[in-house]
């Protein structure tokens, strides 16, 4: 099904930069957040949010240095409901780790 399909993608995502514990660092996070998602951290870079350069440290907060695949998917439902908010007329940039 459709929605079948979008989680396998989800998977894959998070699958192409991870490291063989199952978990993304920093430098492979912010390669996937640019690759993939660069309207929306050009959207927050011109408003001088920095997004990306922050959301390690919100999202990797038990120290250990990295991203495991719960915390992942919390990010991309934060960029989610961005989008959203922008489906419903809202500045682009405007929800989550700002």
């Amino acid at each position: 099904t459709r929605a079948e399909k979008f989680v396998v993608g989800i998977l894959e995502l998070f699958h192409n930069d991870t490291r063989h514990h199952d978990t993304t660092d920093k430098p492979a996070l912010l390669k996937t957040l640019q690759e993939d998602f660069p309207k929306f951290l050009s959207a927050c870079d011109k408003k001088g949010t920095a997004y990306w350069a922050n959301i390690f440290e919100k999202k990797g907060k038990n120290g250990d240095k990295k991203i495991e695949f719960s915390k992942f998917l919390s990010l991309l439902g934060e960029i989610t409901m961005d989008f959203h908010k922008q489906s419903h007329g809202a500045a682009s940039c405007s929800t989550g780790s700002q």
